[in-house]
């Protein structure tokens, strides 16, 4: 007898070896489209010949940012923006939601309101008009407007997967960050992965349309509040073994400011090792210098 599984959004039941192939295809393409984009992102080696012009012309990444201006602190995003362009070779940015008034032509943007108070609901819906847009590609970047790439990284630094460890509880309790985990852990569990791992790590990640899409429609993500890339993750890589970030004075890939006085000494170490630093509303104040001594020059993306 077939087992069975349900999807999160009409109760609809698939048999599992038909889930399963659908996650092997998913992944597959994900694999490969991520060796495919890592090969045009990286350049050959120079031929004697061979000027640096010619190798800027590979394809450029393409990097999806959601923005929802109301929520935003400051001129996060427009640090972000000069980040990326001053961390990867070549680069294009899709901003979905608002568009700053700010922002010039290179600065390519994909309209889209707030669907709904669930942070995370809202971002599966900007997930969906990204998927469904003709600026995006099958393969691509997605970060945030308060993530900053604080040194040279190529692609293969984000589609390395990255995770804090095991999916636990998270967020404030009974808050509703804490209630879209305990949801996303609950699901997984429900389809097989017993014990899967906190993909959240608040970094760049790499996905590919066709399986988001399929993720986000399994699980009703876009109906009750999930963390839409970590049912990616461990959907499509249930036995991988990700690199653990650790957001302390061991790591070397994210620090995270999420205080309005974090001691200085330690926000400079970071800031000079980390490939990656975000913040949250606590910390972006004291964050905000520090972005306008990095990057003080206007970027291509604003007028």
């Amino acid at each position: 007898m077939k087992k069975e599984t349900k999807t999160q959004e009409s109760g609809t039941a698939l048999p599992k070896d038909e889930t399963s192939t659908k996650k092997k295809s998913s992944k597959a393409a994900a694999a490969e489209s991520a060796e495919t984009a890592d090969a045009a992102a990286k350049p050959k080696e120079p031929e004697p010949d061979e000027s640096d012009e010619a190798q800027d012309k590979a394809d450029p990444i393409c990097i999806v940012i959601p923005y929802l201006a109301a929520k935003a602190k400051g001129d996060e995003l427009r640090y972000a923006l000069r980040a990326w362009e001053k961390g990867m070779r070549s680069v294009r940015i899709v901003i979905v939601g608002d568009k700053p008034a700010w922002a010039g032509k290179a600065l390519e943007h994909i309209p889209h309101k707030p669907v709904s108070t669930n942070p995370q609901v809202d971002v599966a819906h900007k997930m969906m008009a990204a998927i469904a847009s003709d600026r995006v590609p099958d393969v691509f970047v997605w970060t945030n407007d308060d993530i900053y790439t604080l040194c040279p990284v190529e692609l293969a630094d984000i589609i390395t997967l990255k995770s804090h460890g095991r999916l636990a509880n998270r967020g404030k309790a009974n808050g509703v960050y804490q209630e879209n985990a305990k949801r996303t852990l609950e699901a997984l569990r429900k389809n097989g992965v017993r014990d899967p791992y906190d993909y959240a790590t608040h970094t760049p990640v790499f996905v590919e349309k066709e399986g988001l899409a399929e993720i986000i429609k399994a699980y009703g993500c876009d109906k009750e509040g999930h963390l839409v890339y970590t049912l990616y993750a461990n959907s499509y890589f249930p036995d991988h073994r990700p690199t653990i970030t650790q957001n302390d004075g061991r790591g070397s890939i994210i620090a995270s400011v999420y205080r309005p006085n974090p001691d200085t000494r330690i926000l400079d170490k970071v800031l000079a090792t980390r490939k990656w630093i975000n913040n949250n509303d606590a910390g972006w104040k004291a964050l905000e210098p520090k972005l306008q001594a990095l990057f003080p020059d206007k970027c291509s993306f604003e007028k």
